[in-house]
């Protein structure tokens, strides 16, 4: 028995080594979570902003290729020069007109 004693003492003598407490790995885990869903909504966000920026351009394409085929002394040319004076431009005018037309917002 001499030796097992001698064995448990040294188990006493050593320093335990400390495990971290299970709600600190439940903690860093959660934070892991949020950082990466902020990431990912972060990222939806700016995808989202391309998109609307893209549409937008095609809006503006569609309006620049209507007012080229606009005849300005057509009944819908003259109607439309009234319209537009109500607007900063045109273009802009002409994407609203062109939207209330399809029926979209």
């Amino acid at each position: 028995m001499d030796e097992i004693d001698k064995l448990l003492a040294k188990i006493d003598a050593k320093p335990q080594q400390k495990i971290p407490p299970p709600a600190n790995k439940a903690t860093k885990f959660a934070s892991d979570i949020e950082q990466l869903l902020s990431e990912v909504k972060a990222d939806y966000t700016q995808k989202e902003r391309e998109l609307e920026q893209q549409k937008a351009k095609e809006k503006n394409r569609r309006a620049i290729a209507w007012l080229k085929t606009l005849d300005p002394m057509s009944s819908e040319g003259l109607w439309f020069e009234e319209f537009a004076a109500k607007y900063p431009s045109k273009v802009a005018a002409a994407v609203d007109y062109l939207r209330s037309l399809s029926g979209n917002s």
